[in-house]
């Protein structure tokens, strides 16, 4: 194969990435270009999706594999999108108020129970309001919960 030659992978993943336009004609672009892509490898978007569903059920992938390759994607989004110093203040430390903000776009993995805590701290930020002590480990908890990392 040479150099400059990318893998079948390599050119889904492309593809999929257009997907993300603000756009409404580069997305209709990435979608043709998809169907083009998958249909060179002699398959179509129903034996992608079927081969996204049956990753896990591959012997050779376990479950926990496919926890960790998940738990990875989900990771490598939230950096793309937030940047890995966007938590992080001056101690190397998240601050209280960018975790409260992280927990609330993410508390639809959350417990419902845990719903309107997040929203009333990350409510707390834009008055700069700190937290209780028991309301700052409990937020951290979640934090923690969700995949953040204190360093």
């Amino acid at each position: 194969m040479s150099a400059g030659k990318k893998t079948l992978e390599e050119r889904i993943a492309d593809v999929i990435r257009l997907l993300a336009s603000d756009k409404d004609g580069d997305v209709i672009a990435a979608a043709c270009a998809l169907k083009r892509v998958l249909a060179s490898a002699g398959t179509d978007i129903h034996g992608l999706a079927h081969g996204i569903e049956n990753l896990g059920k591959n012997a050779e992938v376990s479950k926990e594999q496919m926890k960790q390759i998940w738990e990875a994607a989900v990771q490598h989004t939230e950096n793309r999108l937030h940047g890995a110093d966007d938590f992080i203040s001056a101690d190397g430390k998240p601050t209280w108020q960018s975790v409260a903000l992280f927990c609330q776009r993410n508390k639809h993995r959350l417990r419902p129970q845990t719903h309107e805590f997040v929203d009333k701290m990350a409510s707390q930020t834009v008055y700069g309001r700190e937290p209780t002590e028991n309301q700052h480990k409990y937020l951290f908890a979640l934090f923690l919960q969700l995949g953040g990392k204190i360093i």
